[in-house]
């Protein structure tokens, strides 16, 4: 995106500033300051700018999913708005060809320069080219917009911001070194859940007495959810998605706690939320209204559970225990599975079964989340925008503890580019 700024005739109620982009020649990218300083942005597909080849319906779709696929990574939300003044839009698209929108240089035809930026916030695409893929997919509605929102040329070979970016073949996405030059700009996503777990399969071999397991790491808030790639250090492409999506059945606007008792005789996984419980039916995908012992769900907490009476912060199983422990407050039950009742000398209060190795540096109650993670096979208490490991060590000149906290930490630091996408930005 080389050359300099400069002007160009007036077209519509404000002038035009185009800066040209060469697409895969491996010009210069934006002018420095090019940043938004705010997250909210409102877009628009300009109404003399619309391809004379596809649809105008699929042309905003293509555009909203390459925003939202910012949005995925940063704490950034796009709103197309069709009907505010145009000196109120933040990003204004547009395809043309030969001399455009008002803007002083000429598209070249086929096979030359795909699109330019402009400033301020604005995105010419040449319509001479063959626009006929989705935009999000071939990578230069995606490059474009990086450039809109200050980035500059990025050398990963992967980057849908290196000079030479795919312009077809294959679906476009931003990978490490986009994700963190946005966040760099704009921040992390950051925020509590509700719940987090791993969802676990048990496979029919014995390695070492214990059976293979194969697990997905989930992350919900409210009616959303997250998979987490725990192999690629990031969500799956296109989270989060509704959580009637993932689990029918469960109550309107999220739940409180998940629990997934396995043992060698019980394979049960429950969802809680106020006082009552359901029953998750795995093979069907969805809740029991009856389960095969003849319970009809929801059922209360208490009358499922001996001793556990809801509403629950959160709730974890310990396979290597055999133990369920219920959170609520400033307390823990132990829940014994095999007698199924509450061990003796519980509830405790959560500073006497969790201790913290440093001071102070405790979540004293009201968990978010307890979240045993397979990958790392350790056990995290969760609250707000930070977590503590559970650790059975001790550290440095501290004696060994049973189930030490170490000190906390930001899960944005663990679990990366957890972001909410606001529903105007899913189109």
């Amino acid at each position: 995106m080389g050359g300099n700024a400069e002007s160009g005739p007036a077209h519509g109620p404000r002038a035009r500033r185009c800066k040209r982009s060469r697409g895969p020649d491996g010009s210069r990218g934006p002018m420095p300051g090019m940043a938004f300083a705010k997250r909210r942005l409102r877009w628009r597909l300009l109404r003399e700018g619309y391809s004379a080849h596809l649809p105008a319906r699929q042309q905003r779709r293509v555009i909203a999913l390459a925003f939202r696929r910012w949005a995925e990574v940063a704490p950034l939300s796009f709103h197309e708005d069709t009907s505010s003044p145009d000196t109120e839009i933040d990003i204004r698209l547009g395809f043309g060809t030969g001399r455009h929108l008002g803007c002083p240089w000429l598209f070249d035809g086929p096979g030359g320069e795909l699109a330019h930026t402009a400033q301020p916030g604005e995105i010419h695409l040449d319509d001479d080219e063959p626009f006929n893929l989705p935009l999000s997919d071939h990578g230069v509605a995606l490059h474009e917009i990086g450039h809109v929102l200050g980035l500059p040329h990025l050398t990963s070979p992967s980057s849908v911001m290196n000079p030479l970016y795919p312009t077809s073949g294959g679906t476009m996405e931003l990978d490490w070194q986009d994700r963190r030059a946005i966040q760099e700009l704009y921040g992390q996503c950051e925020g509590p859940f509700d719940a987090v777990f791993d969802w676990v399969r048990k496979g029919p071999s014995v390695q070492q007495g214990e059976p293979v397991i194969w697990f997905s790491t989930y992350f919900l808030r409210g009616g959303q959810y997250w998979l987490y790639e725990n192999r690629r250090g990031r969500p799956r492409r296109g989270d989060p998605r509704s959580l009637e999506q993932g689990w029918r059945g469960l109550p309107a606007g999220g739940i409180d706690a998940y629990l997934h008792i396995w043992t060698t005789d019980i394979d049960r996984v429950y969802f809680f939320k106020g006082t009552q419980y359901w029953r998750y039916n795995s093979e069907a995908g969805q809740t029991f209204t009856q389960d095969p012992m003849g319970l009809q769900y929801p059922q209360r907490i208490s009358d499922g559970f001996p001793g556990i009476a809801g509403p629950l912060d959160t709730v974890v199983f310990l396979h290597h225990l055999h133990l369920v422990y219920f959170f609520k407050g400033h307390q823990v039950w132990g829940y014994n599975v095999s007698s199924q009742q509450v061990q003796e000398g519980f509830p405790k209060s959560l500073e006497d079964v969790f201790p913290a190795l440093v001071t102070n540096d405790h979540p004293r109650g009201n968990l978010d989340a307890a979240y045993y993670s397979y990958s790392h096979r350790a056990l995290f208490l969760i609250k707000g925008l930070y977590f503590w490991e559970v650790s059975t060590r001790g550290s440095g000149k501290q004696p060994l503890h049973h189930n030490v906290l170490l000190p906390h930490r930001r899960l944005a630091e663990q679990w990366k580019d957890l972001c909410e996408i606001h529903p105007s930005t899913e189109h």
